[in-house]
């Protein structure tokens, strides 16, 4: 570990399907269908009741002589023409309508809404004639107890199908979100995979044929030894062949063993080795590795000016970098960035390696323990700096700096940690 981040704070969905994303599943539009419905008839219910009640008083008290009472009957007209309605269009939200029925502004969305609506005001104003609601209405009453019921509906139905569609947002998003973290747990146990590999290659080579070369020379020593204990003289032949042993022990197995604990191509560059390890990563993992004209000049593979040790710092800056970004932040996003650029005098040219996902997130001032409180003290050493916290456009930034060399070349390295005591 080497931060600790905030708790993402999203509930989790169970996966449904292959891949937990199938949206228009059965289960999926039943809920659409009831938030439709809950939504889009607690509207109706009020209006109903509410516009029932208002009539009844205006009939009764404010216009004496007016057709009193009726409450029931008009109550009975209004939730069955549109209660009937709101049933209706939830029911198509569970049919192959339904998808399509959440983005309510397309033409035919709205037509059907209209013709169910128009529908609905028909029903509405015929049960008011059948219960005796109207005796005899006029033209204009029949207009506008039908107009009325087309614009309530319509409002009743624009409702419904924003809070429905809501929902099927936040869902859809929590979905992408748990698909995201999983891709990343992919990611990062595909990393420790490959870490173990190298780790188990390297104890079997250690195990296997560096241990049994040193036997096989150990022997050959001992065999030496008993011959000069013999008074036997050795020929200068008999040493040479020990010698060739080590040498071959040395340059074959112990180099080819040092490879492996160190990063890939790190020999070569840092911008070789960082790409390599981008290559390591899942391709549900997008990376973008931007390398500057001033860095490459400095990190020519025929003749690098940058030393082994800063090497090495920064490609493990970006391991580090990945690591938290897959474990902490479930990024499926990263992009890495090598840049020169100028330093405050006297300190001259600066290397800058920037790591960039789109994770969680972090903190501004972030507590760094473990992994990256020990490289930052090692960066230290090197009179340069390590800064982690929120990027500009989300996610999390690590930054770190060091000073570039002089760009003369075929100068020895010089490591300022070893003048350290």
């Amino acid at each position: 570990m080497g931060i600790r981040r905030p708790a993402r704070g999203l509930a989790q969905s169970r996966a449904d399907g292959a891949d937990g994303l199938d949206h228009d599943d059965r289960k999926d539009r039943i809920s659409d269908s009831r938030s439709f419905v809950v939504a889009s008839g607690a509207v109706a219910l009020a209006f109903g009741i509410g516009t029932a009640l208002q009539t009844v008083y205006i009939f009764a008290w404010v216009a004496p002589g007016g057709s009193r009472g009726m409450l029931f009957e008009r109550i009975t007209a209004n939730v069955v023409g549109i209660g009937g309605a709101v049933l209706l269009l939830g029911f198509l939200l569970m049919t192959r309508w339904g998808p399509s029925l959440h983005e309510w502004w397309r033409p035919r969305v709205l037509a059907l809404t209209f013709a169910v609506s128009c529908a609905a005001g028909l029903v509405r104003v015929g049960l008011q004639l059948l219960l005796g609601v109207y005796r005899s209405p006029t033209i204009d009453v029949v207009l506008v107890e039908f107009g009325a019921s087309v614009a309530t509906l319509m409002v009743c139905g624009a409702f419904g199908f924003a809070v429905s569609a809501a929902r099927r947002r936040t869902r859809h998003e929590e979905r992408e979100q748990t698909a995201q973290r999983r891709a990343a747990d992919l990611a990062l146990q595909a990393l420790q995979g490959e870490e173990l590999r190298v780790k188990s290659e390297v104890a079997e080579g250690l195990h296997g044929t560096v241990q049994q070369r040193l036997v096989f020379i150990a022997a050959s020593l001992d065999e030496l030894a008993k011959r000069v204990h013999a008074g036997e003289q050795l020929s200068e032949e008999d040493i040479r062949s020990v010698e060739r042993r080590v040498d071959e022990l040395r340059e074959r197995d112990v180099r080819a063993t040092s490879r492996l604990l160190s990063p890939p191509l790190l020999e070569v560059g840092v911008a070789p080795s960082i790409r390599a390890i981008l290559q390591r990563l899942p391709t549900s993992i997008i990376t973008k590795f931007d390398v500057s004209r001033e860095f490459r000049a400095l990190d020519d593979p025929a003749d690098n000016a940058i030393g082994l040790s800063q090497r090495s710092l920064l490609v493990r800056s970006l391991e580090e970098g990945i690591t938290n970004a897959l474990k902490h932040g479930a990024a499926d996003s990263i992009r890495v960035s090598l840049s020169v650029v100028d330093g405050v005098e006297p300190a001259g040219k600066r290397i800058v390696l920037t790591v960039f996902d789109n994770g969680v997130g972090i903190a501004p001032d972030p507590s760094i323990d473990g992994g990256l409180l020990s490289l930052s003290r090692r960066i230290q050493a090197f009179q340069g700096d390590m800064k982690i916290g929120p990027g500009n456009e989300g996610g999390t930034a690590l930054r770190v700096s060091l000073p570039a060399p002089e760009p003369s070349r075929n100068e020895p390295e010089k490591d300022p940690a070893s003048t350290l005591r």
